[in-house]
Parts: C-alpha cells; structure tokens; sequence
C-alpha cells in the first residue's frame, strides 16, 4: 500500500511539473539550492573533521539541532509541506492510520528536503571517521536524527494545522506564523547576541550546545560523540531521550490523524444581518464598483490577503528592531517609504486568489479596465490609509516633522507606483496559492520559486520607476533640505497616480487578450 501511494506521489508531482513551466523552473532551481548546501557542508564537515575532536563533535551536535529545529519550524512559518500527499485526501481509501504515517513520512524522505537532509546526515561520518566507536552508533543515531526530522515535521504541520478544526482556525494558525515568520530574523539576532554574551561572561559556546544535547532536537546527533569520548551512560541517557522523542511525536501525529479522519472538519455558520449587501451595499452599480466591493470583501476578510497587510504595521517595527531601538535618526523615519514600498506591490498576482472561481470573472463579461480598475480602487482602500498612518507615528515617534513632506509624497508614490505595477503584473503572472480554507502549510512544488521570482521582478520594476520620486526624498533625509521634501511632496502623488492609470490601461488590455490563458494556468494549479 506505502509503495503504491509513493508511486501515484511521484506520478502526480511528474504531472504538476509537466504542465507548468514556471513550476518546473523552481524545482529545478530548488535541486540545485539542495546540491549547492550539500556542497558547503561537505567542505565545512571536511574542515571540522580537522579541528580537536570535543569542537567537532559540538558541531556536529549545533548543526543537528539547527537541522531538526529547522524541519519543525521551516514548514510551519516558512516554506510550507508538499501536500501531494495530504491526509485529507488520503484519508477515502482504504489505508489504516499507520499505513498512512508510513507513507506520508516516506514521502517527505523522498522528497528534495527530505534526500538532501538524509545526505547532509550521512556527510557527518566525514567527522565520525577518525572515531571507530563514534562511526558505528552513527549507524544508529543519524537515521533515527533524520525520521526525527521528518516525523516532527509532519506532526507539529498536522497539530498546527488543525485538520479537524474550522477553516477559520486553520486561517488563525497560519496568520500568527506568518507573524513569527516576519520576526524570525530580528530573533535569530537576538539568540546569536545571547550566545555571544554568554561567551563574554566566560560561558563557552560548548556548554551551551552541551545543554542542547539534551533535548529533543540534540540529543540524537549528540550520541556518536559521547560514546567516542567514553561517556556510555550518558550516550545511552541521550539515545533514550531521542527514542522517546520519536515515540511522543509518532502517538501524537497518530491521534491527530485518526481525530481528522474520524470527525469532518468543522463548518463555521456565518451570520449576516438580513438584507446587508456588505461593501456592495456601498460601491457604484456598475463593473469597476462591483469589483471594488469584491476585492475591498476579500481585503478585509480573506485571512490570505490579511495575512500579506501584516506587513504594513510590522515593517517600522523590524527597522526599529534593527536599529537597536534608535528612534532619532531619519533611518527609522523614513520607515514610511518600506510601507509604501511592500503596500504597493502587495496585489502583484490578484487572479492567483481567485483560483478556479476567475471563470465567474470571465463570465459577466467585463472589461479588463474595469477589472483592473475595481481590483486596484480595492487594494488601494485599504493600502493607502495604512501607509499614510504609519508615517505620520513613525515621524511623530522620531520627531521629526520636517522630513513629513518626504516621507508622505516617496511613500505615497512608491504605493501608487507599486500598484500600477501589480494591474499589469496581475493580468500576466499567475502563481500557485492555497485555496480559500486550505490548509496554511500548503505548498506545491516549485511554487516558493516562483513567488519569489514573481515579488521580486514587480519589486525591482516599482524601485526603478519611482526612482524621480526617490532621489528628492532621500536629499531631504540626508542633507535636511526642506525643498527637495516638498518636491517629493508634489512629484509623488502625480508620478504615482500617472503609473496608476497607466498599468490600468496596459493591464486592461492584456487582461483582455490574456485572461483565457489565466484562467488555463489556474486550473493546472487546482488540479482541474
């Protein structure tokens, strides 16, 4: 049963990449990424291998950690898990729960991560060599690292998930690890500084990865090199700790999914007062009002378009962050124009949200103008108040205030820039997402690439179209020059609103031309 699952695996992610060029393109480059880190832990593990054995064998124990925490942690608040093989949709035919786990965990061995983490363990035994004791409780102690690995992975995904909860939890889960998501950085920091001051303190980086051998995430690659120094008891103390590990997260993963496949996942109810049309109520009868209303809805209530707003609020926060709270330089005031920046490009693949429901777009027989418009009077109603309040209270925290009038025209032109871009880009790119409810951790092979590759082309197309409206705005930052922010002031808002009604031209007329083709490439992504 495992061994045909795994064939019809492969068979399907063969058919996804088949039919999607850009898709192929990022698991292509996401081999090449595996090759590349194999490289540099070969060469590092060589060098280490050279070193005294107690600083090897710490890290090797630091990087085993890392590795494991990164399996738990990666899926959840970052890449997300292939779900070629969800339990959700494994769970109609007729395989027990073991036979499921078994395969789902098969899986993700056989995956990309999941071979290039097995190899990247098997490169330890580069270290473990010169230690015949250590090479052979390798034998052990590296596999049972790697199932660790995958198992917590899939266990922590399933529990965080909620697959026997309502979508709205499921939406809830995925927002807060975006959230850590976005401060994972500035926290890494923030563990790096402490390690460092434990050091100055006289308290060495080996007693610390000392005490990390002894969690769960340790304690498994720290076994080989206890033994190698003769330390039995406490290799079999650690080798215990890991085992049990093992053994929790595989009961836990179990129980989760038997509840899944038991009870139907809960259907919130939700209540609208009678005769309350929402934003339709509001906006023009007409197309460009009725797709306003339709894209400020999914704005305001879409846990998938809330989750990219988080970026707004938290971006002057990150920067303070890494200014190690210095409010009083122009760096942290000019905060406002990394909001405008990100609330401007946020609409850069719309009709990705859409999925398979564009065929409803497509049927009223709307205009591509009126599409774009509507989309981008959508995105904007939201975007621009939030853009506006964060530089007024990120100049009034520094105080400021003459450099507002730089501040309010970069910003403002960045997002109007920024938007003119995404009417034009979305009418062109389409990038796999998950669908309304679906899981958070969702992920299809090769789509992290391509929104990379997608974000980063609109993002570099806005920052050399808004460059007449950068060059005054920075002048003023650096010299204090009142003019040059005044001339950001005026040349912002009229570069930005000529952008603007430019990609809603350009985008409309590709969206004329192109939207059969859109609606082609989501049905791909859905699996229609």
């Amino acid at each position: 049963m495992v061994a045909t699952v795994l064939r019809i695996r492969f068979r399907v992610l063969g058919n996804t990449l088949s039919r999607s060029p850009l898709q192929l393109v990022g698991f292509i480059f996401g081999i090449l990424g595996a090759l590349w880190m194999l490289l540099l832990a070969g060469v590092a593990l060589f060098f280490v291998g050279t070193l005294e054995f107690d600083i090897a064998r710490a890290a090797v124990t630091a990087a085993g950690a890392v590795l494991t925490l990164g399996w738990v942690v990666g899926p959840v608040f970052a890449a997300g898990v292939d779900t070629t093989l969800d339990p959700s949709k494994l769970a109609p035919f007729p395989m027990t729960t073991r036979q499921m786990m078994l395969a789902i965990a098969a899986g993700g061995l056989t995956g990309v991560p999941g071979i290039a983490t097995a190899l990247g363990a098997l490169l330890t035994f580069i270290v473990w060599a010169r230690q015949p004791v250590a090479a052979v409780a390798a034998v052990v102690c590296v596999p049972l690292g790697v199932v660790i690995c995958v198992v917590a992975s899939r266990a922590v995904t399933t529990l965080a998930g909620g697959l026997g909860g309502g979508r709205r939890t499921r939406e809830i889960v995925g927002l807060v690890g975006f959230t850590l998501l976005i401060f994972a950085s500035p926290l890494l920091v923030g563990v790096l500084n402490g390690v460092r001051a434990a050091a100055d303190r006289g308290i060495p980086a080996q007693a610390i990865v000392g005490g990390v051998s002894w969690t769960p995430i340790g304690a498994a690659w720290a076994v080989p090199g206890d033994l190698a120094v003769g330390s039995w008891l406490t290799a079999l103390l650690k080798l215990a700790i890991a085992v049990a590990t093992l053994a929790l997260l595989w009961v836990l993963w179990s129980r989760s999914l038997s509840a899944s496949a038991i009870a139907p996942p809960a259907r919130s109810a939700a209540r609208r007062r009678s005769g309350s049309l929402g934003w339709f109520g509001v906006m023009p009868s007409n197309p460009v009002g009725a797709t306003w209303a339709r894209s400020l809805t999914s704005w305001t209530r879409d846990m998938r378009y809330l989750k990219q707003l988080l970026l707004v609020p938290f971006t002057p926060i990150l920067i303070l962050l890494y200014s190690q709270g210095d409010v009083s330089g122009p760096f942290f005031a000019m905060s406002g124009l990394l909001v405008g920046y990100f609330a401007g490009i946020l609409a850069y693949t719309d009709v990705s949200y859409d999925g398979t429901a564009f065929a409803t777009v497509l049927q009223t027989g709307i205009r591509g103008r009126d599409d774009r418009l509507g989309r981008m009077l959508g995105a904007a109603t939201v975007s621009i108040p939030l853009v506006i309040v964060a530089d007024v209270v990120t100049v009034a925290i520094a105080g400021r205030w003459e450099l507002l009038p730089a501040v309010l025209g970069a910003s403002l032109g960045l997002t109007l820039v920024g938007l003119g871009v995404s009417a034009v880009s979305s009418a062109i790119l389409v990038v796999p997402t998950p669908a309304p409810g679906d899981s958070p951790f969702k992920r299809v092979p090769g789509s992290s690439f391509a929104m990379f590759l997608a974000f980063f082309l609109c993002w570099g197309v806005v920052a050399v179209l808004s460059v007449p409206v950068l060059v005054p705005a920075v002048i003023s930052a650096v010299t204090g020059s009142a003019l040059a922010g005044w001339i950001a002031l005026g040349v912002g808002p009229v570069l930005g609103l000529v952008t603007f009604a430019l990609g809603v031209v350009v985008g409309g007329r590709r969206f004329d031309s192109g939207a059969p083709s859109l609606l082609a490439q989501l049905r791909t992504f859905r699996g229609a």
